[in-house]
């Protein structure tokens, strides 16, 4: 296992979809508030070389449902069935901690995309509807992707949620400032009569 005889595949023999194309395909079905994509370098699973681009997305129209929403692809062709044993879902579900991004999984309406191409997809069952979790390169490569479109997507979320805040508590400051203003000047003007009274007096003529 210490020999390399062998260099590992490059990947120029694949053809992926891009991050462009992906991400312009969400933006034009899903409409969602933000997305974020990524593609890990090539790698390498029984000898065959694959590449694995990812996209999560935020928001979007009536399409997407609350929670988290798997999209798969192999070799540029969406993957309908088998849905729950698939390496993206499983990997989704399982692997990725999305509140240390600020993503709530369960009433953010997530969508999670999965694009694998690879010189040979490693499906299981006859049917070839789902990619199993056991191919550790492809689940690491899963997980990397994903991960790092949170990450982008945190970034964004930081800013977004820190300029609500802001405008909240300005919200509420301009709400309460008529309040406070009225109670100051109630209490300076009572204190003016009291110190009026007491010049009065004391024989002083007002000032």
């Amino acid at each position: 296992k210490q020999v390399q005889l062998f260099k590992a595949p490059d990947g120029e023999c694949l053809s992926p979809a891009g991050e462009y194309n992906l991400n312009l395909g969400i933006r034009q079905v899903l409409e969602p508030e933000l997305i974020a994509t990524s593609r890990e370098k090539t790698s390498a699973h029984e000898g065959h070389p694959f590449i694995v681009e990812a996209a999560v997305s935020l928001g979007g129209n009536s399409q997407v449902k609350e929670g988290i929403t798997v999209l798969r692809f192999a070799n540029r062709i969406p993957l309908l069935f088998e849905g729950g044993a698939d390496v993206a879902t499983r990997v989704a579900h399982g692997k990725i901690k999305w509140g240390s991004y600020k993503i709530d999984q369960k009433k953010d309406k997530v969508g999670v995309f999965v694009s694998i191409v690879s010189t040979k997809i490693p499906f299981k069952g006859t049917s070839k509807e789902y990619i199993g979790d056991d191919a550790t390169e492809i689940q690491e490569s899963v997980k990397k992707a994903l991960q790092n479109c949170c990450k982008k997507l945190r970034v964004h979320l930081l800013k977004r949620n820190a300029a609500r805040d802001a405008a909240q508590r300005k919200s509420r400051l301009s709400k309460y400032i008529p309040d406070v203003s009225r109670s100051l000047y109630g209490i300076l003007d009572g204190m003016q009569k009291r110190h009026a009274e007491d010049d009065e007096a004391d024989g002083r003529p007002n000032k």
